[in-house]
């Protein structure tokens, strides 16, 4: 699979970093352990809901840049598209909140992994 372009999300370092595998290949790679296909489905989750909301965001853009007369149909236009927006962002968010908290989860089990790992050798050492 080709690298990507373009991050995905602002938490694709992270991302990388919790499961040791690049993006690209995270999401290409079937048989992940638990927690990391965990990560994966949640990052997928987050790059939709961010990909969508961007739409959402151009598509209002289009209505109010319309040279229109500003009557209760452009009105009306607008304010359906800002609940529309409203919604995805407020999707997006809860998704960003999930994928944060399993990089938490992750973020900390490393950390025990690795001080468990530097432990071990000075207490062989003292022996």
């Amino acid at each position: 699979m080709p690298a990507l372009s373009a991050p995905l999300t602002r938490f694709d370092a992270r991302v990388e970093a919790a499961t040791s595998l690049s993006i690209a290949v995270l999401h290409a790679q079937d048989g992940l352990d638990n927690a990391a296909a965990r990560l994966r489905d949640a990052h997928r989750r987050l790059a939709q809901a961010e990909t969508q909301s961007a739409f959402e965001l151009v598509r209002l853009r289009l209505v109010t840049d319309r040279q229109r007369r500003v009557d209760d149909r452009l009105l009306d236009a607008i304010a359906t598209q800002l609940e529309v927006l409203e919604d995805i962002a407020t999707a997006r968010d809860e998704a960003e909140q999930d994928l944060l908290d399993l990089l938490a989860e992750a973020e900390q089990q490393h950390s025990t992994a690795t001080a468990a790992a530097t432990a071990a050798p000075v207490a062989a050492r003292g022996r």
